[in-house]
Parts: C-alpha cells; sequence; structure tokens
C-alpha cells in the first residue's frame, strides 16, 4: 500500500469519526417525540422538520438572542482583529528598548487559566457598572487579551520584506500608515483565521456570559440553549434540534472561509 493511498484511507476514517457526532445529532433531532433514541431510524423514515420550528419556539425570544450572540461576536471579532494586529506589528516591526522582554510578558500570560482572573475581572467589571451588559464580553477582545493572536500577527508581520517599510518611509509614511496600508492588506490570512478562532470562541462563549448576564434580555445563545437542556420537560429531539440551529453558523463560517483559514494556519505554522 502507497503511503498516499494509506493517507487518504487514514483521513477518511478521520472524517467518518468526526461526521458521526453530527450524523446523530441531524438524525435525532428529525425523529418523532419520544423516539429518537430509542429507534435512530426514526429521524430518516420520518422526518419530523418541525421540530426546529417548536424548538425554537421553547428557547423563547430566539430573535432576539440571535441578535445579542451576534452583535457580541462580530463586535469581539472586530476588536481581537485590530488590536492584536496593532500589537503584533509594534512587536515585530517597531524596534523598542525591552520589546523582548515584554513580549516575552504577553506570552507568558497565555499560561493563566482563565478561571484564576475570573473573581478580579468581576469585581473589576462591577465597579465599572458593566455588570448585566455585553461590556464584559467584548471589552477584553477590543484591549487585545489574546496573546496567541498577538504571536500569530507578529510572527506574521517578521516574514514581511523589510524593503516595504523603507519604500512606505521614502514616501513620508509613518507607522500606522504602513500598518493600515500595507501590513494589513498582506495580512488577510491571518486576519481570517483569527476572525474564525475568535467567531467560535465568542459564538459558542458559555462561561463568560453565565457570569456576567443576568437579564433575559441580554441573554445569549448558549445561555438560552443550557437552560432549555435543563428543562426536563423537553423531549431530547427538541433539544438537539436547538443545538442544530445554535452550531450551525460555526459550521457555515468555516466552510465558506475554508480555504483562507487552512492558508493562515499554515503562514502560521511555516514562519519562524
Amino acid at each position: 500500500m502507497s503511503a498516499r493511498l494509506f493517507n487518504r484511507i487514514a483521513l477518511a476514517i478521520a472524517a467518518v469519526l468526526f461526521a458521526l457526532p453530527f450524523a446523530f445529532l441531524l438524525v435525532v433531532s428529525l425523529a418523532p417525540e419520544g423516539r429518537g433514541l430509542a429507534d435512530l431510524s426514526a429521524g430518516l423514515v420520518e422526518p419530523h422538520p418541525e421540530n426546529y420550528r417548536l424548538a425554537l419556539e421553547k428557547m423563547g425570544g430566539f430573535g432576539r438572542l440571535f441578535a445579542n450572540t451576534l452583535f457580541v461576536t462580530v463586535a469581539s471579532i472586530v476588536g481581537q482583529c485590530l488590536t492584536c494586529s496593532l500589537a503584533g506589528y509594534a512587536f515585530a516591526r517597531i524596534p523598542f528598548r525591552g520589546r523582548d522582554a515584554l513580549f516575552a510578558c504577553v506570552l507568558a500570560t497565555m499560561m493563566l487559566p482563565e478561571q484564576v482572573t475570573a473573581i478580579p475581572r468581576f469585581l473589576l467589571f462591577r465597579e465599572a457598572g458593566l455588570v448585566d451588559t455585553f461590556g464584559p464580553l467584548i471589552l477584553p477582545t477590543v484591549l487585545g487579551g489574546a496573546p496567541f493572536f498577538v504571536f500569530l500577527f507578529r510572527q506574521y508581520f517578521l516574514s514581511l520584506p523589510i524593503e516595504l517599510d523603507e519604500a512606505a518611509r521614502l514616501d513620508g509614511a509613518g507607522h500606522l500608515r504602513i500598518y493600515w496600508s500595507i501590513a494589513l492588506p498582506l495580512a488577510r490570512p491571518m486576519l481570517a483565521t483569527v476572525a474564525i478562532f475568535t467567531f467560535l470562541g465568542a459564538w459558542n462563549d458559555f462561561w463568560t456570559p453565565l457570569i456576567y448576564l443576568f437579564s433575559d434580555e441580554n441573554r445569549t445563545l448558549t445561555l438560552a440553549l443550557a437552560g432549555f437542556q435543563r428543562s426536563f420537560n423537553v423531549a431530547v429531539e427538541f433539544m438537539l434540534a436547538a443545538s442544530a440551529v445554535v452550531l450551525a453558523p460555526c459550521v457555515l463560517v468555516y466552510f465558506v472561509a475554508q480555504k483562507v483559514f487552512l492558508r493562515g494556519v499554515r503562514v502560521a505554522a511555516s514562519k519562524h
């Protein structure tokens, strides 16, 4: 057996294993109420697409939940891409005293579990009057709270030829103009990679909304889904239908931006 054939078989097996949970979710979500787990073929023989409508009705206010989650996610993506790319550009292209030591401190924060800073952060946001608002969900991304993404951008900007900066300076451009007009457009694969990771993290985030959001009008989809699943009166078919709806944007975004995302991952892995 050739190496190429073996690799293809291994990838096919891995793909099937990863796809099985999604197939199970879809099949059971279409099954008649009370029959999904007892008869897995029921969702194929007697599909009930109205399960999705009923599941969204049981969640309550799906439009508001979707709008809240979308707002937090988009704001997080914009903030993360802007601040992390700015910091990465500074660490890569602007020489200043203590730059390497400061960058090492930034990377060291990656070793801190989020639970360690949860209480101090909550007290800080409470004193600022931001509890039960979207501020605690968005501000950490706007303030560059992702050292891994700073690292990715730094590695990418280090790979750009220094002659680009020199030519721009001859035309009178400063660092901000070079960053905005030259470096950032060239970093589109990395921007797509960071955007997708941020989308998945913000869209599926349950821990942060659970801590900071109390009122029903500010709930996100993950909070509503958790409350939905805690209700023992809801059939498993409806729970999986609601889960499929929440999961669908993540799958869609990944497949739409798959090529750019994989290109960014390859670029990040190849830079030293």
